[in-house]
């Protein structure tokens, strides 16, 4: 048997958001529980995991303890996203 190793990039970026909501919905949080364990404003909880809106540095540090990844890994996520759909509204689609 051969084992291949196949890399796929999506063709849309995946906002952190995204990861976050899965995150807390498996730890059993809610946005509003979120919001106050990372004390920020419910809306702005609501605009991250929306994909609206920027990690900030004191958020991703808030985030860490509680979803056991480090504040370095939201901020990097969230520039690659923030790259990606930069890159995206650059190049027009082929269709």
């Amino acid at each position: 048997m051969i084992n291949k190793l196949y890399q796929h990039e999506s063709t849309e970026p995946v906002a952190p958001g995204s990861s976050l909501q899965e995150a807390i919905n498996l730890l059993g949080i809610s946005p509003a529980q979120l919001a106050q364990q990372t004390d920020t404003s419910f809306s702005y909880v609501t605009a991250v995991l929306a994909g609206t809106t920027r990690l900030t540095p004191a958020f991703a540090q808030n985030l860490s303890p509680i979803t056991q990844v480090s504040a370095a890994f939201w901020l990097r996520y969230d520039d690659i996203y923030q790259r990606k759909l930069a890159l995206k509204e650059r190049v027009p689609d082929d269709d």
